[in-house]
């Protein structure tokens, strides 16, 4: 079962579930039970023929500085903050 991230406009609050992918968009908050729930787009790592630690080094560098794939961040260009 994938893991989700959603977060509830109710409460703000953010949390994760693990939920079939036929039920992720039937969620009720797991703080206030309120049914603003949206899903969030989730990072993720995709490992290559390497190591691991070379597939997370190659990702880093291709991601730009925060993982947006940017590479104006951290740099003042402003793309995340």
């Amino acid at each position: 079962m994938p893991l989700y991230e959603y977060y509830c406009s109710d409460c703000k609050s953010r949390f994760e579930l693990l939920v079939s992918h036929q039920y992720a968009d039937d969620i009720v908050c797991k703080k206030c039970h309120g049914a603003k729930v949206r899903r969030l787009l989730s990072v993720f790592a995709r490992a290559s023929g390497g190591s691991e630690d070379s597939a997370y080094d190659d990702m880093g560098a291709s991601m730009g500085s925060c993982g947006c794939g940017h590479d104006g961040c951290g740099n003042g260009g402003g793309c995340c903050h």
